[in-house]
């Protein structure tokens, strides 16, 4: 089969592999679609995740399942099935797991989804509706991150909210705030097209940092309080500034993108206990996908879906995320999926 792969530092290959062999209690999956994250981009650029080359990418997939292993069948999946991955498996045994937090699984597999098939543990899979259109499906993965950021976040009705990038996931995150009760919801973000497609998602507002003084511009819309909630989700350290600058007092600052490792944030505390602000990182975590898969329907990924590759084009679907025209690339993996 095809996979794509982290072959070295700064460089993707696609590579011919043998389909993995169905091993027991696993379920093999055939992939429909695969979405290229800005994580799976900066693995192979930056090293995010402690990622090391040789290794499959690709996290966020939807797909058909085609094949039991043995003792698998207890997990209620059955071919023909349609799946949505979570990026790892989680054991249930270690100590993390054993305190609710699969995430952190000490034995965790990851799936390297961008190939035509994935051999997985059912811990890593979640049934989908059998109407669900895989392509919408396949962004199920980041929607459950931004859900997890919104559990954390807690924001009240009426509280004000800007998001910091607007790209794949920041659009799936601003269309979580939209069903949030939040106000004076403003986007800020450079490219024009990105823009304009957060307003037509229904952000009241948007700055363009290029050409706009972002904190003068939060100022004007909050009338001088700033804003209740940063969501930063571009993961540019200029952008960290910039979102200190609008935080109002008693605010919270969501970290929510993927920063580079190398990356240190200089803070000034003691700018920080004036505002009484606190900060909020977000990771993940599998036992919200079931949520996530109900509220699916809710997003308009129509809006986020951007281009669709097939999976041989892969190599040239990195090189394009770099040019930063579309929200989410999809590849598609598929011959026969319905």
């Amino acid at each position: 089969m095809k996979q794509l792969w982290f072959a070295e530092k700064d460089k993707v290959e696609l590579r011919d592999v043998p389909v993995p062999p169905v091993g027991q209690g696993q379920i093999k999956v055939k992939i429909a679609y695969a979405a290229l994250c800005a994580t799976d981009a900066h693995m192979v650029s930056m090293g995010v995740m402690g990622a090391k080359p040789p290794r499959p990418l690709g996290h966020e997939a939807s797909g058909v399942v085609t094949e039991l292993g043995a003792g698998s069948e207890k997990s209620g999946f059955k071919p023909g099935d349609k799946v949505c991955l979570f990026p790892e498996t989680n054991c249930g045994l270690c100590p993390p797991c054993k305190e609710g937090r699969h995430q952190y699984c000490e034995n965790a597999l990851g799936t390297g989804a961008f190939a035509e098939y994935v051999v997985t543990d059912a811990s890593a899979l979640f049934k989908i509706p059998e109407d669900a259109d895989l392509r919408k499906y396949a962004l199920t993965e980041p929607a459950n991150c931004t859900v997890r950021a919104m559990d954390l976040a807690q924001i009240r009705h009426g509280e004000t909210v800007a998001v910091s990038g607007v790209g794949g996931i920041g659009s799936i995150m601003l269309n979580m705030i939209l069903l949030s009760g939040a106000a004076q919801i403003t986007v800020i973000e450079p490219v024009d097209a990105k823009r304009e497609n957060a307003l037509g998602m229904g952000a009241q507002y948007a700055i363009n940092p290029r050409t706009e003084n972002v904190a003068a511009r939060a100022m004007e819309i909050t009338e001088g309080r700033g804003f209740d909630y940063v969501f930063e989700v571009s993961g540019s350290p200029n952008a960290i500034g910039p979102a200190f600058d609008i935080l109002a007092k008693c605010g919270n600052l969501v970290c929510f993108a993927v920063f580079p490792p190398s990356y240190s944030l200089s803070l000034n505390l003691h700018d920080l206990y004036m505002k009484e602000g606190r900060i909020q990182t977000v990771f993940t975590s599998p036992d919200l996908m079931p949520r996530t898969i109900r509220l699916l329907p809710r997003l308009q990924l129509d809006r986020v879906i951007g281009t669709v590759l097939p999976l041989h084009d892969g190599v040239a679907a990195f090189e394009l995320f770099v040019k930063s025209i579309y929200p989410k690339i999809l590849l598609d993996c598929k011959e026969g999926c319905p």
